[in-house]
């Protein structure tokens, strides 16, 4: 019974486990006199979440994530 018992606590802990994602968004670089787009940088962040929702809004915002 102890063993059961340790096992369902193990496999709780292991959905509940955080993922690191590296996720990356182009930020236009904008010339204040004329409105053009000169050139971009890339924004790079990386998170741990274990709430994959997070993830998905990131990615509708426009970032590119993936698995570190």
């Amino acid at each position: 019974m102890k063993k059961l018992v340790f096992l369902a606590i193990f496999a709780m802990n292991l959905s509940a486990c955080s993922t690191c994602y590296e996720c990356s968004t182009d930020i236009p670089l904008v010339d204040a006199n004329t409105g053009d787009t000169i050139s971009s940088n890339e924004n790079v962040e990386e998170f741990c979440t274990a709430d994959g929702q997070e993830v998905e809004e990131r990615e509708k915002d426009g970032a590119v994530c993936r698995v570190e």
